[in-house]
């Protein structure tokens, strides 16, 4: 096993041009040797190292999609920058650091870590699952709030707005925005469940 290897896996991450500009800027001012590579509607990053590694930005209505979903990374810097990269433009990914014999494992959503397993040979330890913590303090802000019979039908609209998008997204057969859609709904279903306590 390599001395330090970072593995990210289930990427999702939608940017701009300039995003990707910033993105670049960092790993050459990180001293890490990119190659940037127009191909076709595809904008690629080729970062140099003892593993080369290619991150392919996929140009679609007007916004640059990552479309690598998984990479490996043995040089630090550029493993921090990437990391920094997914979490700045709130992206999804299961980052996975060997370090030392030891394995951790964060979880991100939307650019924040939700969860941190450390695994150490047999033993596994959560180091942080802020789930649990956001949902209890979604139930307290629930019980404490006056104007909750303001928002459910404020909340009931937005459920209609996000299934009337998932039926839209559904008929033009887009499965991204499908997703986004059913995020969406699972964010407002779980709003309107503490409403219902």
């Amino acid at each position: 096993m390599a001395a330090f290897l970072l593995e990210a896996s289930d990427v999702e991450l939608w940017v701009t041009e300039d995003e990707v500009s910033g993105f670049l800027e960092d790993l050459r001012n990180r001293g890490v040797r990119v190659q940037e590579i127009e191909r076709g509607s595809d904008r690629v990053l080729r970062i140099e190292g003892e593993q080369a590694v290619e991150l392919v930005f996929r140009r679609r209505n007007g916004e640059l999609r990552l479309v690598t979903r998984r990479v490996q990374f043995s040089q630090k810097s550029a493993a921090e920058a990437f990391r920094d990269f997914v979490v700045r433009h709130r992206g999804h990914a299961t980052i996975k650091y060997y370090s030392k014999e030891v394995l951790v494992v964060q979880h991100v959503q939307y650019g924040e870590v939700v969860r941190i397993t450390e695994i150490s040979g047999n033993q596994r330890k959560v180091l942080l699952d802020k789930k649990d913590w956001e949902s209890a303090e979604k139930v307290i802000e629930a019980l404490t709030r006056t104007d909750v019979e303001e928002r459910i039908p404020a909340l009931r609209a937005e459920l209609d707005a996000a299934l009337d998008e998932l039926g839209e997204a559904l008929r033009r057969g887009d499965a991204e925005a499908a997703e986004r859609a059913k995020a969406r709904l699972r964010v407002l279903r779980r709003e309107m469940l503490l409403y219902e306590l």
